[in-house]
């Protein structure tokens, strides 16, 4: 039993280790990128931003009016608000993206080439928007979820069933996480292949990612009572850091195929 105990110890301290090293890379690679290029970078994240709240695209946005009666919260309404979350976001989404990536290497018609991006790469607007409907469907699901816990609920096996199946849709959510990234790295590939390439990168991964996640969320609060300067910047650190995380997650998998084929030999 003690050396049982002592086994799950040990193998928590690793993970610890595991999640705050990656953590801390994409932190340092967060603000490499941003080196120099602030001022450009929040100016992007800004407009994205500004254009996602006027047409209440935002997660946090949306005509969903809270009842009592979870059944009340599905309709017509709320499905045109995904769908347009979906096909907007994701144009934003690899505008942001490729304007990140430009800065880092071009300083010449960086925007214009960014915003042009999604309609050049003509595959990116049905594959985003494939992808974000269903990230959209799984974040809606989640804060319904959240709002609506216990309110049903009416024993502690149920409520544990209930947490389960919270749980089981928190996975799915970050499993699908990478999808969009993988998709602008290589416009060709699959909706299902780049989904399942995502699942199979996030892998061991997913603490990571909450933690990331986390991070960003404490930020936006602390940035909030620090006035609207601080939410700027902890927005501006989040796409980064998001686009970090991934660069990181494919380096990782890099080495870990090299590492097989070497073992191999």
């Amino acid at each position: 039993m003690c050396c049982y105990t002592v086994k799950k110890c040990k193998e928590s301290n690793i993970l610890k280790g595991i999640v705050s090293s990656m953590i801390g890379t994409v932190y340092k690679d967060t603000l490499h990128i941003l080196q120099g290029n602030w001022l450009k970078i929040i100016g992007m994240v800004i407009l994205c931003y500004l254009i996602k709240f006027s047409i209440e695209t935002l997660p946090i946005q949306g005509s969903i009016s809270i009842r009592m009666d979870s059944l009340a919260v599905v309709s017509s309404e709320i499905l045109q608000t995904l769908l347009l979350g979906a096909l907007i976001n994701s144009i934003l989404f690899f505008m942001l993206i490729d304007y990140i990536t430009r800065t880092q290497v071009t300083m010449r018609k960086r925007f214009l080439t960014a915003i042009t991006h999604p309609f050049r790469q003509s595959r990116l607007l049905y594959k985003g928007f494939f992808v974000l409907i269903i990230t959209n469907l799984l974040l809606y699901i989640i804060g319904m979820m959240s709002i609506y816990a216990g309110l049903s609920v009416k024993s502690a096996l149920l409520f544990f069933a209930y947490l389960l199946l919270y749980a089981f849709f928190i996975w799915l959510f970050l499993g699908i996480s990478q999808a969009m990234y993988i998709l602008y790295d290589d416009p060709k590939v699959g909706i299902f292949r780049c989904i399942r390439n995502s699942f199979s990168m996030m892998k061991g991964k997913r603490w990571q990612l909450l933690g990331l996640f986390l991070l960003a969320g404490v930020g936006l609060i602390l940035g909030a009572l620090l006035l609207m300067i601080g939410v700027l910047v902890v927005l501006v650190m989040y796409e980064v850091g998001r686009l970090a995380f991934y660069r990181e997650l494919m380096r990782k998998n890099r080495q870990e195929e090299w590492y097989e084929k070497v073992s191999g030999i």
